[in-house]
């Protein structure tokens, strides 16, 4: 996730993020602990997904990302860029 060109506002903290995630509620299927990455005015998160295929996780990743997204000011103001499979 990255916040628009020019935005030099602080981003959030990763704790921030983190305990956002948590706040929004666990998404079924998620396994493990989420990571969260500031680099700039980029989030790069890592989330640990089960599902029957790739495409259900990645769908959950997303799903994961809005919501995290709309839960707060603090993240507003970015968007979601990209995203890989690892």
């Amino acid at each position: 996730m990255t916040a628009a060109a020019g935005d030099d506002a602080e981003p959030p903290t990763k704790s921030q993020v983190i305990e956002t995630l948590r706040r929004i509620g666990a998404p079924r299927g998620h396994e493990g602990p989420a990571r969260a990455l500031i680099i700039g005015q980029s989030i790069r998160l890592a989330l640990y997904l089960t599902g029957p295929d790739e495409s259900e996780a990645v769908s959950r990743a997303l799903d994961i990302c809005a919501r995290l997204l709309d839960a707060s000011p603090e993240f507003a103001r970015f968007h979601i860029t990209d995203f890989r499979l690892l």
